[in-house]
């Protein structure tokens, strides 16, 4: 028979105060699979309730300091010595002991946070062409387009938000929760999509970023030098930012054209070769370069299937005529 196990039992156990035979008994609960997403849940709330590893820092810290003031002064080779004795002054060998604590505070503080960080969020990422598709706990579904990441809470949403951080670009269909939940995707573009259940993609790359809202409602926050503004979205609105955060708000005329990605397509409307450069490398990791600016501005317009870069590169070639040559991992386009 499988172990009792209740949360006061693990709140004590990771208090150090669990006896032998509680151990063994948690132990032995851990073996189930199934117990081990609750143990870390537990985990997880038993760490804010009790910040632990705060003191227990403290209490290494002040036992390397100790260690450091216990070591005999010895010759080092870019601090300046007292020529009598050939060794660091006092004063010198006093700030070499605290440089050292403060690297070890800094580490550990450092580690601690990665720590905290894997435990708590889990990260979706895709490769070049690869999409993925991911369905949350709260039943939203999110679609990965190729070199892309999504983090999300690893336990769980909070009570106030459902918050994930988007690298790259994804389209979100989100459920409505009953009680009215805000769904927030969080980017590095310093802005944030804030909606309660709707459909919509979201764009964010280091060339700029856009968000096409197909269905429902969307609010922008977004910073634009020191100060915070907003935006309310409604369907087949469709908001640009470059590279300064300024934003453009515009309709989407095909709004297909923002999630043909998903049956690995690419639909271009009046699209310069410029910015198809950049779809090849954002998706696919291709360095594409194109021999004059005459050539960069000429457009793209139709809808291509993208299960294979190099044979869309080569059908891009054949439609305007080109010459392709290839030095190292750069593929190079020029007129014939």
């Amino acid at each position: 028979m499988e172990p009792s196990i209740n949360k006061n039992m693990l709140f004590d156990h990771f208090a150090g105060k669990s006896t032998p035979l509680q151990k063994r008994l948690i132990e032995e609960w851990l073996k189930n699979p199934d117990n081990q997403e609750l143990f870390y849940l537990w985990l997880f709330e038993w760490e804010h309730l009790s910040p632990q590893y705060i003191p227990t820092l403290d209490i290494k810290l002040a036992q390397f300091k100790k260690q450091i003031t216990e070591i005999q002064d010895e010759p080092h080779s870019l601090q300046k010595t007292d020529f009598q004795t050939n060794k660091p002054t006092k004063s010198q060998s006093k700030w070499y002991r605290y440089a050292i604590a403060s690297s070890v505070v800094l580490v550990l503080g450092v580690l601690s946070w990665l720590a905290k960080d894997l435990l708590y969020y889990k990260t979706y990422q895709t490769a070049y062409g690869q999409t993925q598709s991911i369905e949350l706990q709260d039943g939203s579904k999110i679609t990965l387009n190729a070199n892309s990441s999504l983090r999300v809470p690893r336990f769980g949403f909070g009570q106030n938000s459902r918050e994930v951080f988007l690298k790259g670009e994804a389209l979100f269909s989100i459920k409505h929760t009953i009680d009215n939940q805000r769904f927030v995707v969080k980017t590095e573009k310093s802005f944030d999509v804030v909606v309660l259940g709707t459909e919509f993609t979201v764009f964010s790359r280091e060339r700029g970023a856009r968000v096409m809202l197909n269905k429902g409602k969307v609010q922008l926050r977004y910073q634009l030098d020191t100060q915070m503004k907003q935006v309310i979205m409604k369907p087949g609105d469709l908001i640009l930012f470059d590279r300064q955060n300024h934003v453009k708000k515009d309709t989407a005329k095909l709004p297909e054209k923002f999630m043909a990605w998903q049956q690995h397509r690419l639909v271009f409307e009046d699209t310069p070769l410029s910015e198809f450069t950049e779809i090849l490398a954002e998706n696919y990791g291709i360095n594409v370069v194109l021999a004059n600016e005459s050539l960069a501005k000429r457009t793209l317009v139709g809808t291509y299937q993208a299960d294979n870069a190099e044979e869309l590169l080569y059908t891009i070639v054949e439609i305007f005529d080109l010459k392709v040559s290839k030095a190292g991992n750069r593929y190079i386009l020029s007129e014939n």
